[in-house]
């Protein structure tokens, strides 16, 4: 009887071991989860910020090559007029 006790003591005890490892994953498990989660969030924030980004690349542009045409008009209403002034006088 006494062998047959020492191997169930060995049994549980091995149970036991093997019930805190599977606890220890468990938690593991739990805290690869959060990082995924965090990473996805983090994931959909530089998506949305490369996307702002975008819109404000493109609205600049846009706005660049319209003062660019009100600079060029500009120039030539200032040479009309200093033509005209070193004509008159």
């Amino acid at each position: 009887m006494e062998v047959f006790d020492k191997r169930l003591d060995r049994i549980e005890s091995k149970l036991d071991s093997v019930s805190q490892t599977l606890s220890h994953l468990a938690r593991i498990d739990e805290r690869l989860t959060g990082g995924h989660k965090r990473i996805d969030r983090h994931e959909q924030r530089l998506d949305q910020l490369e996307d702002q980004q975008r819109t404000v690349e493109t609205r600049i542009a846009e706005t660049m090559g319209k003062s660019m045409i009100v600079e060029r008009g500009a120039w030539i209403v200032f040479a009309a007029v200093a033509t005209a002034i070193a004509q008159i006088f």
